[in-house]
């Protein structure tokens, strides 16, 4: 068997695949324990992109809506402003971030630090 070759003069062009872009999830439960309410993010570490991030909130608590505040402490991946959840759910693009970053959830005064990587694909 022969195979097709290119002929003289011929240009060969290089494809590029697309890159797969895949959300990575995070659910944030709030519950209460003998001492108060708590607040527990899963996974507590987290890889992305290139896709989306998303972060879900689930209240065991009750009907009502607790604000879930997600914060940077050293700078985060869409910089140091605060992103507050108030719906229960949170999407947000993360193409061309490198890098870890720690980051606090916090919701009715109880604060965790899970973290969350973004490698070079």
């Amino acid at each position: 068997m022969s195979k097709k070759q290119p002929r003289s003069g011929a240009k060969t062009v290089a494809r590029r695949t697309p890159a797969i872009r895949k959300t990575s999830q995070a659910t944030i439960f709030i519950y209460y324990t003998p001492s108060g309410l708590r607040v527990r993010t899963s996974p507590h570490y987290m890889t992305a992109g290139p896709g989306y991030v998303e972060w879900t909130v689930v209240n065991l608590t009750s009907a009502a809506t607790i604000p879930v505040t997600l914060s940077w402490p050293e700078g985060g991946p869409w910089g140091r402003k605060p992103i507050v959840i108030k719906n229960g759910c949170f999407r947000c693009r993360v193409d061309g971030i490198k890098g870890r970053f720690k980051y606090n959830v916090t919701a009715a005064g109880f604060t965790e630090d899970p973290e969350l990587e973004m490698p070079e694909m």
